[in-house]
């Protein structure tokens, strides 16, 4: 019998493993930590498969302000920020300000949306 293995997946962690009972419990693991199910454990194939929101992962909590031609990216920490930016860049904003810290310990970086890149 293989061991469980756990995959991040985005937002997401994808548990998966030959032994049901192994699967439910490193899910019941997880969810003790603050993460949510997703699915319920389900076979695939000769495993057993569950998805969890990742309960460290904080990439939720980024918003997206829409301020005339310009997105406010506001979030808490800089690495969420950076991310969500870097999205937003891809599909063709401009990064106007680089994320920096706000007095209220927040982090926030501002794009030109001049493309209408992301809608609402």
């Amino acid at each position: 019998m293989e061991p469980v293995k756990s995959v991040k997946m985005g937002a997401n962690i994808v548990i998966s493993g030959s032994d049901k009972a192994a699967v439910e419990a490193a899910a019941k693991a997880l969810v003790a930590k603050g993460a949510k199910l997703l699915s319920k454990v389900e076979p695939l194939g000769s495993n057993w498969v569950v998805t969890c929101e990742d309960p460290e992962d904080r990439s939720r909590e980024c918003k997206v302000v829409k301020l005339g031609l310009q997105l406010m990216v506001k979030g808490p920490n800089k690495a969420v920020v950076t991310g969500k930016a870097q999205e937003l860049v891809h599909r063709g904003a401009k990064l106007v300000s680089a994320p920096s810290e706000a007095a209220d310990g927040s982090w926030v970086a501002v794009c030109d949306d001049a493309a209408q890149v992301y809608k609402w």
